[in-house]
């Protein structure tokens, strides 16, 4: 699963960084072998950053912690650390999407079912990957 996401990342990211219109203001980048030094030279210089796991599964751990105290800007879930940075910080510091830890059950069990509408905007990016 891991190896099909860094592929997908990898995938847009080409799209992306060579479509004239979005390559001189968006760059997407996937660093391997991630680690504190690596940290310590992205944070600071960061706009933004996106953790999007779902809510109650994951931690997002201090990154999102470093990336707010530089200036940078939350798109993301409400987890782990997230929870804690938009009480403290403020709900200026964040563009949140997705449900909630106490809704994700009834999400997974309606998409089972295959009762989960996916908006059309969204629809279309699924079929341009």
């Amino acid at each position: 699963n891991a190896k099909i996401i860094i592929k997908l990342i990898n995938n847009v990211g080409k799209v992306i960084n060579n479509d004239p219109d979005t390559s001189k203001f968006l760059k997407v980048a996937f660093v391997p072998n991630y680690c504190v030094t690596a940290a310590e030279m992205m944070i600071p210089a960061s706009d933004i950053s996106e953790h999007i796991s779902t809510a109650g599964t994951e931690a997002s751990g201090t990154s999102n912690m470093k990336f707010v105290m530089n200036g940078g800007l939350i798109v993301g879930t409400m987890d782990g650390a997230n929870i804690e940075i938009r009480e403290e910080c403020g709900e200026d510091t964040m563009f949140v999407f997705g449900c909630l830890e106490h809704e994700v059950a009834q999400v997974a069990a309606n998409a089972k079912k295959g009762q989960y509408p996916i908006d059309g905007r969204l629809q279309q990016v699924f079929q341009a990957i």
